[in-house]
């Protein structure tokens, strides 16, 4: 990790709606487009647990699905435990990709620039504020739909204004 130079990319995987979840294939193609076009390294951060959790689904399995598709990129897992965890951890990073949620206006908060996905969410009244923010959103209003060519071109958009 330490080798690497680009930018620190956090990397959210989780969402509670399922309109808002980014499949795990994407964030994969993401982090090694990334890497490739700006020498990326990345944060994942996912919320822990299990899946089948009814109260609040965990994304362990997504988690572990992810880090086995990027093992040969500059990556840090963050299971993060309580909302403490992620704040320290998303203050270590440069930049955010992530779903509309509480991580992303936690990441707005600590003035990360980002690029958020929005599922079936009000992005004008739910968008981040105070930061310099890429927001995609597709006629559908599933995240699913919004392409890794459309997240990298968000993404190095950001990267122009710095």
């Amino acid at each position: 990790f330490e080798r690497a130079t680009g930018p620190v990319v956090a990397l959210h995987l989780s969402a509670r709606k399922e309109k808002q979840r980014w499949p795990v294939a994407h964030f994969a193609e993401l982090a090694h487009r990334l890497h490739r076009a700006h020498g990326a390294r990345f944060l994942i951060f996912w919320s822990p647990g299990d899946d089948k959790n009814a109260f609040h689904p965990g994304d362990d399995a997504k988690a572990e699905s992810l880090l086995s598709r990027i093992v040969n990129l500059p990556v840090a897992p963050v299971r993060t435990e309580a909302l403490a965890e992620l704040i320290a951890g998303q203050s270590l990073a440069d930049y955010a990709v992530l779903s509309d949620g509480g991580a992303m206006h936690l990441a707005a908060g600590l003035g990360k620039p980002l690029v958020c996905f929005f599922g079936n969410s009000p992005a004008g009244r739910w968008h981040p504020w105070g930061v310099p923010y890429r927001l995609l959103q597709k006629p559908s209003e599933d995240v699913s739909d919004i392409s890794v060519d459309e997240t990298v071109e968000a993404f190095a958009s950001l990267l122009q204004r710095r």
